[in-house]
């Protein structure tokens, strides 16, 4: 009987990433969860995860490799991508110039960078799962670089889709605050890790998922 192949958790450290891997170990299912950073204890402590350091995202698919083959583990069938996270500041006319670029590049270009490494690895029908948030929906003042790059992201995975060589790339938009997370300022609702993890393993297993799910 074959192993099951590991869900690849890129972000793993983020406070999102983090939780999103620790509960589909919880589940049952084999974890490669990748950071540029050393991992908090709370993921590496749990069974069924596989760190994977990689400080560079091109040097990612190899150290992939490397951590299955340490590990005695198929390469990934699924990828989640769980990268960038909340700012909250000025308004868009006043922010800083240098902050908005950085913010591109964290919140949008660096999931480009990660498809075009990490697509590679996965076959034919295996899910390539992006997370987002309310603000790619919603104009939030404050957080304009935020809902911006978000917006792009959505449209990045549409356009991902419709490219893919047979992967299925999918969009999980968490709608409303995860609970737990205090860069929160009295969220009218949450969404509990649980509820994030759920809906996420529907986009994994079902390959007639539609292209965004929202929770």
């Amino acid at each position: 009987m074959n192993s099951p192949r590991p869900v690849l958790v890129v972000g793993a450290s983020g406070f999102v990433g983090s939780r999103v891997a620790r509960g589909l170990a919880a589940g049952g299912r084999l974890v490669l969860a990748s950071t540029r950073h050393e991992l908090p204890d709370r993921v590496t402590v749990q069974a069924g995860v596989v760190p994977v350091r990689s400080p560079e995202t091109a040097a990612l698919p190899d150290a992939v490799r490397a951590a299955c083959a340490h590990a005695g583990v198929p390469l990934p069938g699924a990828v989640v991508a769980s990268i960038g996270g909340w700012d909250k500041g000025g308004t868009l006319l006043e922010s800083d110039p240098d902050h908005w670029s950085a913010t591109l590049a964290s919140h949008l270009t660096a999931h480009l960078d990660a498809a075009r490494a990490l697509a590679p690895l996965l076959g034919p029908g295996d899910p390539y799962v992006v997370l987002n948030g309310a603000a790619s929906r919603e104009a939030m003042a404050g957080s304009g670089a935020i809902s911006v790059t978000g917006a792009g992201l959505a449209m990045l995975v549409q356009v991902l889709r419709l490219e893919s060589t047979g992967q299925r790339f999918h969009e999980l938009v968490i709608d409303h605050a995860v609970s737990g997370d205090g860069r929160n300022e009295d969220p009218a609702q949450v969404r509990t890790p649980a509820q994030v993890v759920h809906a996420l393993c529907e986009l994994l297993d079902d390959p007639a998922a539609p292209a965004v799910r929202h929770v």
